[in-house]
């Protein structure tokens, strides 16, 4: 019989993934189009701000869902506005965006600190303590699925229809793609508002299944570790999904080190993803002679008059 310990941590290590993976496939999207936005972080915490309230006081799973991706998308606009209209560094625009996130849901759910949640995202069978495999998917909630969903979605919608290989031509070739006529800030707008969707995706899974509460600060990095995925997956969905599995791996496995005999710090273990993906990129970097995925023109805006 597989180790019920053993369960417990592939468990563990599916909800780490289902969070970090959502909110880097939107931030995938996002870079596809050309924009780099630093602000995931802003936006995860927005979206689970958001969703908490809303569930808190209308004890509504399906509209706090619904308040929780708008508001982080809404919110994801700002930076839309500033990159793609106004033409301003992305850079200093997406830090921006998570220092006035993090402060921003940390004002407006000061009241909410230690409420308990009476309605909360349940697994679809409640399994107290699987013994395969098959019941640890069975004891995930309907977000995971809707995950899996959303990557088979974004990698067809991204390799098969003509908006993908519009975003894919914007984000690889302004100048070529204005000149066949490509509405660029129309589709980068959109692109960063689907990306600040998809965060607020993963903030809604963080408080109202992951860590069903609200507290300061509690995204505790997870924006940072979405970034860092993209670039470990390639900017292919595929792949970030298995970055995702190798991430929440290491995130579930801190706080069971000393249960397996392990004296080990967790804060080694919880800069292994960063020190995974710096790793990653160099060993891309010199096999494919610098060429690792990337959009060729990520961060860079676009002047018309320039062309």
């Amino acid at each position: 019989m597989i180790d019920v310990q053993l369960m417990g941590l592939l468990n563990a290590t599916l909800q780490a993934a289902t969070l970090l993976f959502i909110a880097a496939l939107g931030e995938l999207i996002t870079e596809k189009s050309g924009i780099l936005n630093l602000g995931v972080e802003g936006m995860i915490s927005v979206g689970a701000v958001s969703g908490f309230i809303t569930a808190i006081n209308t004890e509504n799973l399906f509209l706090a869902v619904i308040v929780g991706v708008l508001s982080a998308s809404a919110f994801s606009s700002i930076h839309a506005f500033v990159t793609v209209v106004l033409k301003q560094d992305q850079t200093v625009s997406g830090l921006i965006l998570t220092i006035l996130g993090l402060s921003l849901s940390s004002l407006i759910g000061k009241p909410y600190v230690g409420k308990k949640l009476e309605v909360k995202l349940e697994s679809l069978i409640d399994i107290a303590e699987p013994s395969n495999i098959f019941q640890v998917l069975l004891s995930q909630n309907l977000i995971f699925y809707i995950a899996i969903l959303l990557m088979i979605f974004t990698a067809y919608i991204l390799k098969k229809t003509m908006f993908g290989r519009r975003i894919e031509a914007i984000g690889e070739d302004l100048k070529s793609a204005d000149s066949m006529g490509l509405k660029i800030a129309k589709t980068q707008f959109i692109a960063t508002c689907v990306g600040g969707a998809f965060a607020g995706l993963s903030g809604v899974y963080l408080t109202l299944s992951y860590v069903p509460y609200w507290t300061d600060g509690m995204t505790s990095g997870r924006g940072w570790i979405a970034l860092a995925l993209v670039i470990f997956g390639g900017w292919k969905p595929y792949r970030t999904a298995f970055g995702a599995l190798l991430f929440g791996f290491l995130e579930a496995l801190g706080p069971r080190l000393q249960t397996y005999g392990f004296e080990m710090s967790p804060y080694i273990v919880k800069i292994t993803p960063y020190i995974i993906t710096i790793l990653v990129l160099v060993f891309l970097t010199i096999i494919k002679n610098g060429n690792t995925g990337a959009p060729k023109n990520i961060g860079i805006p676009f002047f018309r008059e320039n062309r």
